[in-house]
């Protein structure tokens, strides 16, 4: 059962792409929509408010700019500066701590190639494992920088992590040690990932703040755990579980190594990032006006149509009902974590 959600995770993907290239609307003759623009556009939304004007500038350099290489390596050099431009808020420490999980990760995983002498094949382990692990930063960084995302997602992390190390009894052995029960992984890979994307759309007000929410989740808790596995490793050495027969020490810690890759950067992410996803949309579609109503706040224009007096209303009272559902989800996804930590903290303690 487990192998067959797996399994379904990229097919979901793929569909979801394909649906929403299909409703695109193409552009008019006379706009630039290239691939490059819209690289330019993604990068400029993530800057904060102070050097909005910066990105609304080097969109029109991009317009004067011929030539697909020359658009390209413009286009490239705004996005890599506006990703290196330092967050802001909340996204500052958010952005640094997930730096600091990941070189922690890959600098564990140097040591223990080194100590335990795993030669070349250990380094590929390592070398794997270091390009998730910044891939990972890079986009958890990309998403945090994202208005109202931070704090949902990074708790949305937290409780995802917590189900999985549920599976395990929160110890380095259980960790470590293969699953053997394939019904038993299916609630916290399953419905930990529905609950992070319905209660990230309903905080964020539409699907799109809840995909977003969920991905951030799946990257922070795969770094999280990618850490504590690690961890295990590093402490259990040679001991725990009994490994392969016939292989040696060496051998058998770079296949718990190539088991955290599998397991904490590959499964989870994938599977609590598409579950996720698909949790978003279906809350959105079952509450299409309160998506509606969210959506509509940046839009209004004052003064437009000769209702700006009307329009102004409208927008102030969407507005409220924002903030009133954003507070009620906020209470709710307190006390379901809350109540989702007590449970798991009794199953754990009733098992061992």
């Amino acid at each position: 059962m487990l192998s067959f959600v797996v399994m379904m995770c990229p097919v979901g993907i793929g569909v979801a792409l394909i649906r929403r290239h299909a409703r695109g609307v193409p552009s008019g003759p006379a706009v630039r929509d290239d691939v490059p623009a819209r690289l330019l556009r993604w990068a400029a939304g993530l800057l904060s408010a102070r050097r909005g004007e910066w990105g609304q500038a080097m969109l029109g350099e991009l317009d004067h700019i011929e030539g697909r290489g020359a658009r390209w390596r413009f286009a490239v050099g705004c996005a890599g500066a506006a990703l290196l431009l330092p967050p802001w808020g909340r996204a500052g420490p958010s952005v640094g701590a997930i730096a600091a999980l990941a070189a922690g990760t890959a600098g564990l995983c140097a040591v223990e190639v080194v100590r335990y002498g795993l030669g070349g094949s250990g380094w590929v382990t390592a070398a794997v494992m270091l390009a998730f692990l910044a891939g990972f930063a890079l986009a958890a960084s990309v998403l945090l920088r994202r208005p109202g995302i931070a704090v949902p997602g990074l708790l949305g992390g937290l409780l995802v992590a917590a189900a999985w190390l549920a599976m395990s009894g929160f110890t380095f052995y259980g960790v470590i040690a293969p699953v053997t029960a394939p019904f038993r992984p299916l609630l916290p890979v399953a419905g930990t990932p529905l609950l992070v994307g319905a209660a990230g759309t309903l905080w964020g007000g539409n699907a799109a703040a809840g995909r977003r929410i969920a991905r951030l989740a799946a990257l922070s808790a795969s770094l999280g755990l990618g850490l504590f596995g690690t961890i295990a490793v590093a402490v259990l050495g040679a001991g725990g579980p009994p490994g392969t027969p016939g292989w040696t020490a060496g051998q058998n810690i770079n296949d718990r190594l190539g088991n955290n890759i599998v397991e904490f950067l590959v499964l989870l992410p994938l599977v609590t990032a598409t579950i996720g996803w698909a949790a978003a949309a279906a809350t959105a579609r079952i509450s299409p006006r309160l998506t509606a109503s969210v959506a509509s706040v940046p839009v209004v224009a004052g003064g437009s149509g000769g209702s700006g007096g009307s329009g102004g209303r409208h927008e102030a009272e969407a507005a409220s009902r924002v903030r009133t559902w954003r507070g009620t989800t906020y209470r709710l996804l307190l006390c379901a974590a809350t109540a989702a930590a007590v449970l798991l903290a009794v199953v754990a303690w009733l098992r061992g």
